[in-house]
């Protein structure tokens, strides 16, 4: 089986060891967006909750099945830093990327106290770069949520990319707020996981057009990104505004 295309975080950790149990990897078809530790495949047929294993040049079912594989192409899912002049420009992007998917306030989870606070943390944690908010925000949103990646986790996941990417070392401890240590006790293996990766700057495909200052078509990227998942794609579009509209400014 031919491998389209492999994140090289999916590369690296099998390099550095073959299997890892605390790592998940998402394997998906041609033409779904690639996320940073995504496999896309030509085709697949699983059994329902197959689990798939992957090693260093093949995949197995966890049914006994195992294909080989070699990626056609490999894909970086980190973010490009913009330099200081194109802050300006991507802060202005940021708030038409708000005016279109929503603000924190309009997510599904802020019907529920537990998430109009951290909402509210999470506002406050970007307008004063506030380590301290952003580790209120962890609390009350880490987990939160239904599916295989909580709602809140998608939000922490997209903002801490774009800290990481917008304000590199100088912002450690803010993204180190947004995604605690202990993220795997608390919320799904996938999604810690995805965690992880944010804090490196590392997110699913359609995010980096938002993030690069040369791409005039970044529109279409952000229809794209709002079609990913269930509630996924519109949770990361909203982080990544919210994120740019305040980081941006300076």
């Amino acid at each position: 089986m031919l491998a389209d295309s492999v994140a090289t975080p999916v590369l690296e950790r099998l390099a550095a060891g073959g299997e890892r149990q605390d790592q998940v990897a998402e394997v998906g078809v041609r033409g779904v967006p690639l996320m940073p530790n995504g496999i896309a495949v030509e085709r697949i047929a699983l059994r329902d909750g197959a689990v798939v294993r992957a090693g260093p040049g093949r995949l197995s079912d966890g049914a006994g099945s195992q294909r080989r594989t070699r990626a056609s192409q490999t894909t970086s899912p980190a973010l490009r830093r913009p330099c200081a002049a194109e802050l300006g420009g991507l802060g202005r992007r940021g708030a038409a990327i708000v005016a279109d998917a929503g603000g924190l306030g309009d997510l599904a989870l802020a019907r529920a106290a537990r998430g109009r606070e951290g909402a509210g943390h999470l506002d406050r944690a970007l307008a004063d770069r506030d380590p301290a908010e952003a580790e209120r925000a962890a609390d009350r949103l880490l987990g939160l949520g239904g599916g295989l990646t909580p709602e809140g986790d998608d939000v922490l996941a997209a903002v801490a990319a774009v800290v990481a990417t917008l304000r590199g070392a100088a912002d450690d401890r803010l993204v180190a707020a947004l995604i605690p240590a202990d993220a795997r006790d608390r919320t799904t293996a996938l999604s810690a996981t995805l965690l992880a990766l944010a804090a490196q700057g590392r997110i699913a495909e359609p995010v980096h057009p938002l993030l690069d200052p040369a791409e005039k078509p970044w529109r279409g990227a952000l229809a794209r990104l709002r079609a990913t998942g269930a509630s996924t794609g519109r949770a990361y579009a909203i982080g990544v505004g919210a994120a740019l509209r305040a980081l941006a400014r300076g």
